[in-house]
């Protein structure tokens, strides 16, 4: 890989991964910054507690299509490395979106967008994590992290190459890192639970607002 492809990769997957799509939906659909209610996380699971299971189709959609188009350019560009670096920056994107102050979410969903298009068998061994921990725990973070944890060592398994494992270490790190608070909670045991029901925080706001007014 070139320093001009990579600078290419990098650029093209910061500036995509910085399209936060939580913020956009809860901006266009209600008029509100998703980061003012819930967790304050501009993420896939705070949108669906503020939000509904409407309007977080979106957001899953948008992200998606973010994680799934930095990374086909990185693999035309670079191949595998570029998969891993296209990977690597729209995960930073996604964290510090430059559109949207520096302040969005956890890098889960598209993390898991790149495994699927890098490895399917890292992503699988990874998801198996998440739902396991989630199905016993019913904690999103906490499964978030044991996949996030498990992306270095199956790469290191199915590779043995130091490079790319360096790349997925440095992925892992930045999500666990961004879980720092929620780590906290469970060590204390007052993490927050997942539950299927939405609250709809941001449009139970909106409609009190609206009704305030007449």
């Amino acid at each position: 890989m070139t320093l001009t492809h990579f600078a290419i990769i990098a650029v093209c997957g910061y500036l995509l991964g910085s399209l936060s799509f939580a913020i956009i939906v809860s901006k266009v659909t209600l008029g509100k910054d998703i980061r003012d209610y819930g967790s304050g996380n501009a993420g896939l699971t705070n949108a669906y507690r503020t939000m509904g299971a409407g309007k977080t189709l979106f957001v899953l959609l948008g992200d998606i299509a973010k994680g799934a188009a930095a990374v086909s350019i990185g693999a035309l560009l670079a191949g595998p490395v570029g998969k891993l670096v296209a990977g690597i920056f729209v995960i930073l994107g996604h964290m510090f979106p430059l559109y949207f102050g520096f302040r969005g979410g956890k890098g889960v969903l598209v993390g898991a967008v790149m495994l699927v298009l890098f490895d399917w068998r890292i992503f699988l061994i990874a998801f198996v994590l998440f739902f396991g921990a989630v199905l016993l725990t019913r904690w999103i973070s906490l499964g978030s992290i044991l996949g996030a944890v498990s992306f270095p060592i199956t790469t290191l398994l199915f590779y043995r190459d130091p490079v790319l494992t360096a790349m997925a270490f440095g992925m892992a790190v930045a999500v666990v890192f961004m879980h720092r608070a929620n780590i906290m909670r469970i060590l204390r045991g007052e993490e927050n639970k997942f539950s299927f029901k939405s609250k709809k925080t941001i449009e139970k706001t909106v409609s009190d607002g609206e009704e305030n007014e007449t």
